[in-house]
Parts: structure tokens; C-alpha cells; sequence
């Protein structure tokens, strides 16, 4: 029995369509800090937080839930793009699709070696929330432009 674990591929549009400002926000957060939204603190439940005087497990933190608002919407806008099916889905399709996940897992696992080897202290936690999306956009943008390349060979 072949499963497929696809979305259907009207979700690819609201995936991208969603990415942008996602995207924007989360490289304001970034790069820029915070925003100045005390109006949306609320009590939150973690698992483990660690301040300047000590760790703490499973307690409740006052939090401004921007960041993960803009990290999860991130994170859910490229799966959307990358786990949906395209319109002429097919065994090639699947194919180049097992291609191109591959090759994003070892570009990203090179660039993750570059960063871990080389980038040290603050930098280096940054760049590690920014690396856990690099799979997704490198096998986004290598599948897209596979299939582009396909889909002109065949015209």
C-alpha cells in the first residue's frame, strides 16, 4: 500500500502566501529585538527557563508570546509550501521530491558543521534558531527549481 503523507496543494499557496510575513517578523525579531508590545504579556506555562540567578522546571513565566507567534507561523507556512502536493503530482514528482530532500538534509548539515565549528557564543545561538529552517527553504527552492527544470524539458 502507497500512503502519501501529502497536503492537498491548494496549502502550497497559503504556505506561501503566509511565508512573507512570517518571514519578516521573525527577521525583525531577529536582528532588531523585541517589540514594544507590553500590552500582550500573559502568564505562560515552561518546561524549564533559565535566568541570570537560576533554573527553573515547570513553572509559569510571564511571557510576550510574539516570538513563538512568528517562529510557529514560520515554521507551519514552510511546511505548508513544502509538504504539498503539486498540481501534477506523479512518480517523477515523488522522486525528484526523495532528490531534493536529500540534498537539503546534507547542504544544511554542512552548513550546521560550518556554523558549529566556526561561530561561537551569542552568533552561535542565533544562528542555531536561524538553522532550523534552512532545510525547509533549501529543499523548497531546490525542488521548485527541478521541477522547473522538468517541466521545460518537456515543452
Amino acid at each position: 500500500m502507497n500512503k502519501n503523507y501529502l497536503l492537498p496543494h491548494k496549502f502550497k499557496k497559503i504556505g506561501i502566501w503566509s511565508f512573507f510575513p512570517f518571514f519578516a517578523l521573525c527577521f525583525w525579531l531577529l536582528f532588531f529585538g523585541e517589540l514594544d508590545c507590553n500590552i500582550l504579556k500573559w502568564p505562560a506555562v515552561a518546561i524549564c527557563t533559565d535566568s541570570l540567578n537560576a533554573t527553573q522546571w515547570f513553572t509559569v513565566v510571564t511571557n510576550d508570546p510574539i516570538n513563538e507567534f512568528a517562529m510557529f507561523g514560520l515554521l507551519i507556512s514552510l511546511c505548508f509550501t513544502a509538504l504539498s502536493k503539486e498540481k501534477d503530482e506523479d512518480e517523477m514528482t515523488g522522486l525528484i521530491r526523495m532528490q531534493s530532500f536529500v540534498w537539503s538534509f546534507w547542504v544544511t548539515a554542512a552548513v550546521l558543521a560550518f556554523g558549529i565549528i566556526f561561530i561561537y557564543d551569542i552568533a552561535f545561538m542565533l544562528f542555531s534558531f536561524a538553522a532550523v529552517y534552512v532545510v525547509f527553504l533549501l529543499y523548497i527552492v531546490k525542488f521548485n527549481l527541478a521541477m522547473r527544470s522538468i517541466r521545460r524539458e518537456g515543452k
